[in-house]
């Protein structure tokens, strides 16, 4: 198997037609046909559903999709390391709050000690990043949930807790002030995070420690973009249990209400990185400080 069969078959998955990525890579289709032809022979699996129509990735051909892309980011990875030699490159993935609450400061502080330290930042979801991470295409991850794997070392670095975020309007406002159970209030309109995010996790323990589950609540809206999930909160359209760093802009403004949850239930953000990996010095020196910072 050769990269260029794999950038092919990208080029082809992505415009869903030989024509069109041969003119994409500057080859004939007969070339890229022939190419595939190879690629579908070597795996013994046939990667696209072919039609006068169109062309459409096969099942196998999804499956085969997500390797390719990993095998070409890794190449890319190692030849930006191997080109850019004066400086440490670190490939770090994020789930949706570390990356955007957590990991701004913590970039900006490590790199004024490390100045010739260059960050590659992908997000994802916990799930995301955790596969990342399990398949080698990232050799650090900050997620919001652990999971069961003996493959992979979880370090707690920062504790998280659940608030209910409303609207700040009128209707809000006197709802609150007439201190009702959370069970009433989680009658109202309710938007839901993705079920791969570490928030929807911990959500679901806290719904579940109060004897309610998302099949009972008025869910308006799923989204596994936070911010739009903010926005459509501030916006007025529904309730939403989220992090408290994830709110903690549009409180200070003013713009949403929260109410923090009783319970037991804290999560925690976890640093994570493969037991067979040995970690260069500067992740290891990126950990220890990440692990001496105060996120009270």
């Amino acid at each position: 198997m050769e990269f260029r069969h794999l950038e092919i078959f990208l080029a082809v998955a992505e415009t869903k037609s030989f024509s069109k990525a041969a003119k994409h890579l500057f080859l004939s289709q007969s070339t890229v046909s022939s190419h595939i032809k190879n690629l579908e022979s070597e795996l013994q699996k046939p990667l696209f559903i072919r039609s006068t129509k169109s062309v459409e990735l096969s099942p196998d051909g999804c499956t085969f999709l997500r390797y390719a892309n990993s095998i070409l980011e890794m190449r890319e990875a190692a030849l930006e390391a191997l080109n850019a030699p004066s400086e440490t490159i670190l490939r770090i993935g994020a789930s949706t709050i570390p990356s955007g609450y957590l990991l701004p400061r913590l970039l900006r502080g490590f790199h004024d000690s490390h100045p010739h330290t260059f960050f590659d930042i992908q997000q994802g979801d916990s799930g995301e990043i955790l596969e990342k991470i399990l398949d080698g295409s990232l050799e650090l991850g900050f997620i919001g949930k652990k999971e069961d794997t003996p493959k992979c070392v979880f370090l707690p670095f920062c504790k998280d807790d659940l608030v209910l975020a409303l609207p700040a309007n009128q209707y809000y406002f006197h709802l609150l002030n007439q201190n009702p159970p959370i069970q009433e209030i989680l009658k109202e309109p309710v938007i839901l995070r993705e079920q791969g995010s570490g928030t929807r996790k911990a959500a679901d323990l806290y719904l579940d420690s109060i004897h309610l589950s998302p099949e009972n609540l008025n869910v308006i809206a799923r989204t596994n973009d936070l911010e739009s999930t903010k926005r459509m909160i501030q916006n007025g359209m529904g309730i939403s249990i989220l992090s408290k760093y994830a709110v903690k802009d549009l409180e200070a403004q003013g713009v949403i209400l929260t109410l923090p949850l009783e319970s037991g239930i804290h999560r925690s953000f976890y640093i994570v990185y493969r037991k067979d990996n040995s970690l260069k010095s500067a992740f290891q020196d990126f950990i220890q400080y990440v692990k001496c910072q105060d996120f009270s």
